[in-house]
């Protein structure tokens, strides 16, 4: 329906098919009772390609007017690669259930409230101490940014039980409200992660998708836009006020201060500022201009690279600490050179990528572009199936699943040199942690340890 009524907007062959491709990957990646892991991660990035679409319609304009010819083809190839993602996540996974759903229901029926509990503030302070390391050292950045997302199983198995055993809602509340207050008072968007947490958990708790057309859904998607809305209002203010006009990705002031400073911004903002926090939240999720650019310019004034951009994110997997010479990749410079957008580096201290899409068809052009989406795809298919059966705990492995999916594998912007390292790291230490410890850190939740 949606998509007929988009044949009327000034975008009609975008819109009809930016509004088909939802209920494709729903056939192709739905699976009643787990966890909607994968069709999220390609449901979000789908998203993003189709959000310049609906900006442009409510301005009334046309891809064309926006940006250029090369703006509409990037949409059309977007949509293509999502399709070529979601059709490599459905041939690795496969057809059977990766977890049956009595077995999902016994494992969570033995979990504590009181150990979960515990587990979180353990990890929580275990991840905040190594996050802080993380970045000292090149060598050993990925593997300890892996090690602090452990967090993350732990808040997944909590609100796995809280949409089932009342016991543990108070917990699943607060876990809620602390990491928007954490993602909030940090200096980027970080409360986005627990309420995506929210909705991948919720989404296994149905059999059929209009189950998912529940309250539920609606109040956490509403809170998911409000919060993003209101952050992209204050932004930029927030930003200079904690790193005390430096110019630096840091945090210079108390908890307090910032929270006092929310509070603040909170109690006076206007109509206005919520109107041009959400058009700049739509300008911030959709990501095709810098695709488009890189259409525009090669193979026009750059050739294709054969390869040269994807061969890069493999021998990134090379650890550093083997070859600490192994030169540091900067997504600003490729997006500066192949895209003809001039943007901040890490001489400034931020990071604009093109896109693994993007990176893929400057290496190989069309249609050799989507081997290596639809091998990505594959990939991410893979890995939910192998670490979900990995252990002798099917609930621990689909959490552990679920978290390196959403770590790793959520956003249409990502490099190709940051999507694989991240998730083969993951998979190496979520592997290690399942193999070694998962049997004991499960006898522990479980209490089941003291009965031995």
């Amino acid at each position: 329906m949606l998509a007929f009524i988009g044949l009327s907007t000034p975008n009609p062959s975008e819109t009809f098919l930016g509004c088909l491709i939802w209920p494709v990957l729903f056939s192709l990646l739905w699976r009643p009772g787990e966890p909607p892991a994968l069709l999220f991660a390609a449901s979000f990035q789908s998203l993003q390609v189709f959000v310049p679409v609906i900006t442009a319609n409510l301005a009334g304009e046309t891809l064309k007017q926006n940006f250029g010819q090369e703006l509409s083809l990037a949409f059309y190839l977007g949509i293509l690669s999502m399709l070529a993602l979601a059709y490599g996540m459905k041939q690795a996974v496969g057809a059977s259930p990766v977890i049956s759903f009595i077995d999902q229901e016994k494992s969570a029926s033995e979990l504590k409230v009181s150990r979960l509990a515990i587990a979180y503030l353990g990890t929580f302070v275990f991840s905040s101490l190594i996050t802080s390391l993380a970045f000292g050292d090149p060598a050993f950045t990925q593997l300890l940014l892996s090690l602090g997302s452990l967090r993350w199983l732990v808040i997944f198995l909590i609100l796995w039980n809280g949409f089932r055993d009342p016991k543990f809602g108070l917990l699943s509340l607060s876990i809620l409200i602390l990491e928007i207050i954490i993602g909030m008072t940090g200096f980027f968007s970080g409360f986005k992660q627990v309420l995506f947490v929210m909705l991948v958990v919720y989404g296994a708790t149905s059999f059929k998708v209009k189950q998912l057309l529940r309250p539920q859904v609606l109040i956490l998607m509403v809170l998911l836009l409000l919060l993003t809305t209101y952050w992209q209002s204050v932004k930029g203010g927030y930003r200079n006020y904690v790193n005390q006009g430096t110019q630096t990705q840091t945090v210079r002031v108390s908890l307090a201060d910032r929270l006092n400073y929310h509070t603040n911004e909170f109690s006076k903002i206007s109509d206005k500022d919520l109107e041009d926090g959400f058009n700049s939240l739509l300008s911030r999720l959709g990501y095709l201009q810098f695709f488009a650019g890189s259409i525009r310019t090669v193979p026009n004034a750059v050739p294709y690279q054969n390869g040269k951009l994807w061969s890069e994110a493999i021998f990134t997997l090379i650890p550093r600490a083997l070859f600490p010479d192994k030169p540091i990749l900067d997504d600003s410079k490729r997006t500066n050179e192949f895209s003809g957008i001039q943007v901040s580096g890490a001489d400034k201290g931020t990071s604009v990528s093109i896109g693994y899409v993007g990176e893929s068809y400057i290496d190989f052009g069309v249609p050799f572009m989507f081997a290596p989406i639809f091998a990505l795809g594959y990939f991410w298919g893979w890995l939910y199936r192998f670490i979900t059966n990995l252990g002798s705990i099917p609930l621990l492995g689909l959490a552990a699943a679920t978290t390196i999916l959403l770590n790793s594998a959520v956003f249409f912007e990502s490099s190709n040199v940051k999507v694989l390292p991240s998730g083969v790291i993951l998979l190496l230490v979520y592997s290690m942690a399942l193999r070694l410890f998962g049997k004991n850190i499960w006898l522990w939740l479980t209490c089941k340890s003291e009965l031995n």
